[in-house]
């Protein structure tokens, strides 16, 4: 693994990015007011932090090209899950959904139709964000999409928030254990190796909740040998 110190530069990379881009953007005060918080010492210990944990819900995997269907959130505070800040909202493009992605996704048009605005929900999103690390099950997607949403909305890079990412989380846990696997990183199957329920695909706030509890068995996991600060898990997550 890589040493106390190249994990703490790294997290210090992380903040002076983030000083840097709210110096140099020119921001909305939508944006600064989402973004203007300082990020925790590395050495801050996961339990002491917040994070909202949020999953897409979209007709495909190109974000120049598809689109997001729904957004579902939820936060975990001081290594809680907090059901009451659940949030799911659909998405209305003013446009019908595929017929394909619709049978997929269990998203009807009649829920899209009576759905928000994008631009509505994404700054729902964005207060939500606030003082939080964001998790997720697989990066790549949720990350191309708010990235592309960001420079289609507010004409800016990609928003330097904290991402963690489980299923990076676990690939690196096994690795670090020696074991060499080819099983499945789905959701779904991860949990399984944890030992939790199985919930419903397919619906974004069920897939949040579903990684919030991913994330905290995962945490414990690391938790039997090392020290369980954020830089830590946060270098687990690349």
């Amino acid at each position: 693994m890589i040493s106390l110190f190249q994990r703490q530069t790294s997290w210090q990379k992380l903040i002076k990015h983030k000083r840097e881009y709210l110096a140099k953007e020119a921001l909305t005060e939508e944006i600064r007011s989402a973004l203007n918080f300082s990020l925790p010492l590395g050495t801050t210990l996961i339990k002491d932090l917040s994070f909202l944990v949020f999953d897409l819900e979209t007709t495909g995997v190109n974000a120049q090209n598809d689109q997001i269907l729904s957004i579902g959130w939820v936060e975990i505070n001081q290594g809680k899950i907090d059901l009451s800040s659940a949030q799911h909202y659909y998405i209305n493009h003013g446009h019908d959904v595929k017929k394909e992605t619709a049978v997929i996704n269990h998203i009807t048009p009649t829920m899209l139709a009576e759905g928000s605005p994008l631009n509505e929900v994404l700054s729902l999103f964005l207060a939500a964000a606030k003082n939080r690390s964001l998790i997720v099950h697989g990066k790549s997607i949720e990350h191309a999409f708010l990235a592309h949403y960001t420079k289609t909305y507010f004409s800016l890079p990609p928003l330097p928030f904290v991402w963690i990412d489980t299923l990076s989380i676990e690939v690196n846990i096994a690795r670090k254990l020696g074991i060499m696997t080819q099983q499945s990183q789905q959701l779904h199957r991860v949990r399984e190796r944890y030992k939790l329920p199985r919930y419903a695909a397919h619906n974004a706030l069920i897939d949040s909740l579903a990684t919030a509890e991913l994330f905290l068995a995962q945490t414990q996991k690391i938790l039997k040998k090392e020290n369980q600060t954020i830089d830590h898990i946060y270098q687990y997550s690349q």
